[in-house]
């Protein structure tokens, strides 16, 4: 008899011992809410065309961070901004061309023609105020590129001249669109600055004319935008003026102007008829002649306004369990907004990024059921596709010491492509524990096949800095990328909710929550241990080579 109970109490015992491991029963318990079928509602909200696009600064993107802080307040989680706020406001200066103040004039000998912004022409994603003017002279392409026997430069002298090019999509099997020549045809004006033009006027494709005729359309302004309050490294430092030397010439603005078809004519002196056969001749993968203009000046003008806006990261946090720890933090990140509407064009990003946005709702509340001992922080950055800002602003001007964060996941496009399938970007770039973590988490639970295709700072997409788990790894904190891959569809009008697969949503969220408790429950934070020049999280490895 004795025997006995003792054998059922042996047994008894393993069975508690197996069913209470935390690395099982308890983070099981938390990863079980994770469901797919909670998500979709969320997707098709903050994916909705009425957002459009959730562009930084707007009022569309205030709005879905009110969604996010209303979620995130409804799941439980804890404000950790100032005066209980789930907000914290990042402060920005937004630049717009003043159109009654912007032109462009055609001066020939016979009289002149004006252009106006934006019914006429559209400006580039970087200008300033100031007027520039020189001859005109034609390019085709405005290419210049002998070794792929292109080169629409034939010795011509652009110091001081406007370029005029004209735009199309050269055929799916030129030489020129290979991935390993896309630099040199989205770098054509940089190229012709260099050879000394102070502008370049592009005229646009068919296809875009066709569209802003058909829908009686404009070209859309453009906005600057400069972050005041965030150092981002990218930043242009004035060049300091020697004791005694007189100060250096301003330098003149260089313009990047599209045209509309009647405006190309009338630079070209061509008809339209003639501008379309030039255009389809550039389609059908020939050059066009360049020449000379002799007579045909341009002069370009633009007026500038500049205002005090803000934009939100929201923040939020579960309190962690011991009553020490709870004083150490893992960060979980995504970002809320995307691009703007582009002559009515509309770009959802319901991937990229209202995914990650909507797993960390999931992983909020599976932390509901069951949390580490380390407190986890929720930072749902703005303007991430402004040049990572929410992320740069948080870690720079953070609520909590950024020596205790441990690490950071961050949620950036987990819906697309193979449902078994992630990339990994960054887990072994600082701490060798955050990709054994993850590698550990995902065997024992999940299954995921782990990709770490793009994680080497030299791969030519360069993905290991287009997303904020990158600030963090700036300030010497692991931080890692979640990420499906792009799709035909990145950036553009078909990354919409309908082609999400929540069922891999719903793997990777749960495989962030699960690496999550296991960071938050380790005894001590992450090492540092895979760059010799990183002994410390903090601002002064901000200064550490990722390139």
């Amino acid at each position: 008899m004795k025997s006995n109970r003792m054998q059922i109490l042996t047994i008894a015992f393993l069975l508690c011992a197996a069913s209470c491991s935390p690395g099982d029963h308890a983070h099981s318990r938390g990863s079980k809410t994770i469901r797919a079928e909670d998500m979709k509602f969320h997707l098709q909200f903050l994916g909705a065309p009425e957002f459009r696009g959730r562009n930084t600064p707007s009022a569309e993107l205030d709005i879905a961070s009110k969604y996010i802080a209303l979620a995130a307040e409804r799941i439980g989680l804890k404000p950790l901004m100032p005066g209980g706020s789930y907000y914290q406001e990042v402060p920005v200066e937004v630049t717009t061309i003043v159109p009654q103040a912007s032109r462009m004039r055609l001066i020939t000998g016979t009289g002149e023609c004006v252009f106006y912004f934006p019914t006429d022409a559209a400006i580039g994603r970087i200008f300033e105020a100031g007027k520039v003017t020189g001859e005109a002279v034609f390019l085709g392409y405005g290419l210049g590129a002998p070794q792929l026997n292109w080169d629409d430069f034939g010795g011509l002298d652009l110091k001081g001249k406007i370029a005029v090019i004209l735009d199309a999509a050269l055929p799916d099997d030129h030489v020129l669109k290979p991935v390993d020549n896309r630099r040199l045809l989205m770098s054509r004006a940089g190229a012709l600055r260099g050879k000394g033009a102070v502008a370049v006027v592009t005229v646009i494709n068919q296809e875009r004319e066709a569209r802003l005729a058909e829908k009686g359309l404009t070209f859309s302004l453009p906005e600057r935008l400069r972050f005041p309050d965030v150092v981002t490294g990218s930043e242009t430092v004035p060049s300091q003026t020697a004791a005694g030397a007189a100060p250096a010439a301003p330098t003149l603005p260089f313009f990047q102007v599209e045209v509309r078809h009647d405006a190309g004519a009338a630079i070209l002196g061509v008809a339209k008829e003639d501008l379309a056969e030039m255009i389809e001749t550039i389609r059908q993968g020939k050059r066009v002649a360049s020449k000379k203009m002799p007579g045909r000046k341009l002069e370009i003008e633009l007026g500038i306004v500049t205002r005090k806006d803000k934009t939100l990261n929201v923040v939020a946090y579960a309190e962690g369990t011991d009553p020490v720890l709870r004083n150490e933090y893992v960060t979980i990140s995504s970002h809320h907004d995307h691009n703007p509407g582009r002559e009515g064009r509309i770009y959802p990003g319901a991937d990229d990024n209202a995914s990650g946005v909507v797993g960390m709702f999931e992983i909020a509340e599976a932390l509901m059921v069951e949390r580490p001992k380390r407190s986890v922080v929720f930072v749902w950055n703005t303007a991430e596709e402004k040049g990572l800002i929410g992320s740069y602003y948080f870690v720079q001007h953070c609520p909590v010491p950024v020596d205790k964060i441990s690490a950071n996941l961050n949620l950036d496009m987990i819906s697309r492509n193979d449902t078994n399938h992630i990339y990994l970007i960054g887990s072994n770039k600082v701490s060798s524990e955050l990709d054994a973590s993850i590698q550990t988490m995902n065997t024992k639970s999940i299954g995921l096949k782990l990709d770490y295709k793009y994680e080497d700072p030299a791969h030519p997409d360069r993905f290991f800095f287009r997303s904020d788990q990158y600030p963090y790894i700036r300030y010497g904190i692991p931080g890692v990328w979640f990420f499906c891959g792009t799709t035909a569809d990145y950036h553009m009008e078909g990354d919409i909710e309908a082609k999400a697969d929540y069922a891999k949503m719903e793997k990777v969220s749960k495989l962030v929550y699960l690496v999550a408790m296991d960071i938050g429950n380790k005894p001590a934070l992450l090492k540092l241990d895979l760059r010799p020049e990183i002994t410390a999280r903090g601002e002064q490895n901000m200064k550490v080579g990722w390139r």
